[in-house]
């Protein structure tokens, strides 16, 4: 551009130089500005035209990425969705209804639609319910939000009975989750001897701060004679014979038998819990 503006200055100059008349001048003044003019229009066309080349590129660059990352996205999703499927068939296959389960015929009626039940039969005297219960704790930390845990003192007989009243008591006061696993413990681990409610209301008060005397008048409720009645008739109904035993709403419960170990029975229930909770 300057180069050109210098050889049009020279040429005017000499033009002018030349020229005998004022005339003369002012025509060579215009031809330069016409030709300035033009040169300089055309090098604003050139800057123009590769801008938009230049915006364009990027434009159709930025398209392109996202209908990668759409695509990607996509199949990301797909892949997911195949692989859920997958192994929802998968574990349909590992379990099967009189291997890995039983169908309780005729059904416990759970009295709701709402949500899925998980029973757990347990006895604080029982080794193996003490055993299992960090499996429980499992169990109930990944139960999915419409189902949850109904746990169930069972009386095999007459020795039994006092546990059974403590459990509900346990829950009439509201201390069911301080006193449970440390009831476990009580037994198995310090080896506690526990005849009778009295001496379990003794242990209660000095462990957990409430008062003996209410602990002792609600484990000898009507209300809680009642609940450990009707826990012995699920017990019959759902066709319990030992503990710990796992029934999921009312129909199915796991073969303890057929399984190699605790976390087969947690996994079993989880595989009824999901199949109940897809069926609502």
């Amino acid at each position: 551009m300057k180069k050109i503006t210098l050889i049009l200055s020279v040429m005017f100059i000499w033009g002018c130089s030349q020229a005998n008349d004022h005339a003369a001048v002012e025509e060579a003044k215009t031809v330069a500005n016409e030709v300035v003019s033009e040169k300089v229009e055309t090098m604003k066309a050139d800057v123009v035209e590769k801008a938009s080349d230049k915006v364009a590129s990027m434009a159709k660059e930025t398209v392109s990425d996202q209908v990668k990352a759409a695509k990607a996205g996509t199949f990301e999703k797909v892949s997911n969705q195949v692989k859920a499927s997958s192994e929802k068939v998968a574990n349909s296959a590992d379990y099967q209804a009189g291997i890995h389960y039983r169908i309780i015929n005729p059904a416990y009626d759970t009295n709701t639609d709402e949500e899925v039940v998980i029973y757990e039969f347990f006895g604080y005297t029982c080794p193996h319910c003490a055993t299992f219960e960090p499996y429980m704790k499992k169990l109930e930390s990944e139960m999915p939000e419409n189902a949850k845990l109904v746990r169930v003192p069972v009386v095999f007989g007459k020795q039994w009975e006092p546990f059974a009243k403590a459990y509900y008591t346990f829950e009439a006061l509201g201390i069911t989750e301080q006193a449970h696993g440390p009831m476990f413990d009580a037994i198995h681990q310090h080896k506690k001897q526990f005849r009778t409610v009295d001496e379990i209301a003794a242990w209660a008060a000095s462990s957990f701060d409430v008062d003996k005397e209410k602990f002792l008048s609600t484990a000898e409720s009507f209300v809680v004679d009642g609940q450990v009645r009707k826990g012995m008739k699920m017990l019959q109904a759902m066709g319990v014979t030992s503990t710990p035993t796992l029934v999921t709403n009312g129909k199915f419960v796991p073969n303890n038998k057929a399984l190699k170990t605790r976390n087969d029975i947690i996994e079993v229930t989880q595989f009824l819990v999901n199949q109940e909770l897809d069926s609502m």
